[in-house]
């Protein structure tokens, strides 16, 4: 495996563990009151990491701005997730984080 095969496999392997812990986050913060804008951070993340997988997958659309968007969608989940101590959100704000850094890596 070659060094951007592998930084690429990584990049989808933080968007797949991101996507599980906005899910676990979404299911942990339903009912809960003042969660509204987790759960709406969490949502714009998983849609924003499918797209980043979908993108990386192929080999001819533009990787840079999913990757981007998927940075911005990261950064307000963990930004907001931060605010709470529940351990689903910490974990989801951990697993973002690590997500925008393999995403920052491969703009570089």
């Amino acid at each position: 495996m070659n060094t951007v095969t592998k930084i690429t496999s990584n990049l989808i392997e933080s968007c797949e563990q991101c996507i599980a812990a906005c899910e676990s986050c979404i299911d942990s913060c339903k009912g809960k009151p003042g969660m509204a804008d987790c759960i709406k951070y969490c949502e714009r993340c998983i849609d924003a990491c499918k797209d980043c997988i979908s993108v990386n997958e192929s080999s001819y659309l533009d990787r840079a701005i999913a990757m981007q968007q998927c940075v911005d969608a990261c950064y307000n989940c963990a930004k907001e997730c931060e605010k709470h101590e529940h351990a689903a959100c910490i974990k989801c704000a951990e697993a973002c984080r690590t997500c925008i850094a393999e995403c920052e890596e491969m703009l570089a």
